[in-house]
């Protein structure tokens, strides 16, 4: 472990400091001419958990420190254009005495949004990250050869750019939506997916929309075939009353795969959103989203897979300085196989996290949290995987 006792006297000697030092009165930000506004900030931590090496059926616990630097730049040019910035470094160094995991991560994103009209909006973004994982094997791994060490990299770029337009009426309203993202990672795998949708709501009352999606995925990699997938959806979206709401949509996905057997597929779907605002200081929110969809191995379909996905999340803003916030997420895929030789399997994953942050000051606030994930795979063979692991979290944000 790499000292994380020390880095915590550290958090506790920067805390004193920054409170002995910040001025009353005055907003974190350095503001310049025609609303220009630079934010730099810092976030340091400590973390321990109890399956470091994120393994099935074998866990090791483990932590370590982390420290995250971040520059925002804003600038607000009349009441109807807004341009934002956003770059940061992510260094975090653990885990136990023997073996040490280093990760290192970077990027930055730009976000542009344009009133065209009193009815029509555009907004633009794009982001860019890249990530480096070193693992550090000790003398020991390698029974055969117990005196040997092992380095193992791994590396991966993520591009992203969207864009889309909207338009609010009385009665209709309108999105078209564009996009395009890219994953590069170690080996040449690179895998480009394009994204056109198309959004229609119809006002019917002034409690009820009725809304339509129309979507289209394209995959293209360059470690398999292409593949397209139409997203057709239509549904409801329902105030039920000035703190509840909640939208439901259900449709059909069309998977069309390059290069296959039986390459197109039409398969069903649905999702409900739920969000409730209990009180002034309490807001949840619910989402449910199933889909049905057949899986490829090779160049033949082996098997049909229901995808549910659950979470829910409750924000409780206790006081003006103190905030907490607990989200729990699940998931359960039944795969079902068309192909002899191949079994089925279950898999389910669940979530629970939890967090607190307090803000001393305009300029420094403390924050913490429990995570707890359960990733698990049933097989019809019995050789059942099971994965567990406990997160704690402890850190600083000073803003400057």
């Amino acid at each position: 472990m790499r000292k994380p006792l020390q880095l915590a006297a550290l958090l506790c000697g920067c805390l004193v400091t920054s409170m002995l030092v910040a001025a009353p009165g005055k907003e974190p930000g350095f503001r310049f001419a025609n609303n220009w506004t630079v934010s730099p900030a810092v976030s340091t931590g400590v973390f321990w958990e109890s399956n470091a090496r994120d393994t099935y059926n074998h866990e090791e616990s483990g932590g370590g420190w982390r420290v995250q630097p971040v520059l925002s730049i804003s600038h607000r040019m009349g009441e109807r254009m807004d341009l934002g910035f956003n770059a940061f470094y992510t260094m975090e160094r653990g885990f136990d005495s023997d073996n040490a995991q280093d990760n290192d991560s970077y990027g930055a994103n730009i976000n542009f949004s344009r009133k065209l009209s009193q009815r029509w909006g555009l907004s633009i973004s794009a982001s860019y990250s890249h990530t480096e994982d070193d693992e550090y094997y000790g003398v020991g791994w390698d029974p055969s050869n117990p005196y040997l060490g092992r380095l193992d990299t791994e590396e991966s770029d993520n591009y992203n750019v969207n864009a889309a337009l909207a338009y609010l009426g009385n009665r209709w309203n309108l999105s078209l939506g564009v996009g395009w993202s890219r994953d590069d990672t170690d080996g040449g795998n690179e895998n480009n997916q394009y994204n056109f949708s198309l959004g229609i709501g119809r006002v019917l009352s002034r409690t009820l929309t009725w809304t339509n999606t129309l979507a289209l995925v394209i995959q293209d990699q360059s470690y398999g075939n292409d593949s397209y997938s139409y997203y057709l959806m239509t549904g409801f979206s329902k105030m039920l009353s000035d703190r509840l709401s909640a939208t439901a949509q259900v449709g059909v996905s069309i998977q069309d795969y390059d290069g296959y057997e039986n390459d197109t597929s039409v398969d069903p779907s649905y999702s409900v959103n739920v969000a409730y605002k209990a009180t002034r200081k309490i807001a949840l929110a619910l989402s449910l989203n199933s889909r049905y969809e057949s899986e490829h191995y090779g160049d033949t379909r082996d098997s049909y897979m229901w995808t549910h996905n659950l979470m829910g999340a409750v924000n409780v803003q206790w006081t003006d300085v103190l905030s907490s916030r607990l989200t729990l997420a699940g998931i359960y895929e039944d795969h079902t196989s068309t192909v002899a030789g191949y079994g089925d399997e279950t898999r389910i994953y669940f979530q629970a996290a939890f967090t607190t942050s307090y803000k001393f000051n305009r300029y420094t606030a403390i924050y913490g949290g429990v995570t707890w994930t359960q990733d698990e795979y049933e097989f019809d063979t019995g050789d059942d995987e099971t994965k567990d692991n406990i997160r704690l979290d402890l850190g600083l944000t000073f803003t400057f």
